[in-house]
């Protein structure tokens, strides 16, 4: 942080820290930020309704970005194979952020027909 604005934004740069990036969140009041709509953790270890971290139901989140292809297809097939299991013995599913360039989509389809969620990531995947 050299106090001069290096940044598009007109910020100063934004690796100085947590405590001193100019465009840091501002600090979460607990007394405005409620549940249902809002949950205030300063030390992220918080658990929402005093829950146990026993008793606190944990989620993982398997995400794909980019094309679906016969580059990665059988990958998918191999991960999401029927033996993964969440807690209630259903099959773990993964949401894949398609972009055009490169697509099979009679891939995606069969992605979605067996559960996964489809999202979109770019046509282009233009990064300026």
């Amino acid at each position: 942080c050299d106090e001069k604005p290096d940044c598009l934004d007109g910020s100063d740069e934004n690796l100085c820290g947590p405590r001193t990036d100019p465009n840091r969140a501002e600090n979460c009041d607990p007394e405005i930020c409620r549940l249902p709509d809002c949950f205030c953790s300063p030390t992220s270890t918080k658990i929402p309704g005093a829950l146990a971290p026993s008793d606190t139901p944990q989620m993982v989140m398997i995400t794909f970005d980019d094309a679906v292809n016969s580059n990665n297809f059988d990958i998918y097939k191999r991960l999401f194979n029927g033996q993964r299991k969440n807690p209630n013995s259903c099959d773990i599913h993964g949401t894949f952020f398609v972009s055009h360039k490169y697509t099979n989509y009679s891939m995606v389809e069969e992605l979605y027909r067996v559960g996964h969620e489809i999202a979109t990531h770019s046509i282009t995947h233009n990064n300026d």
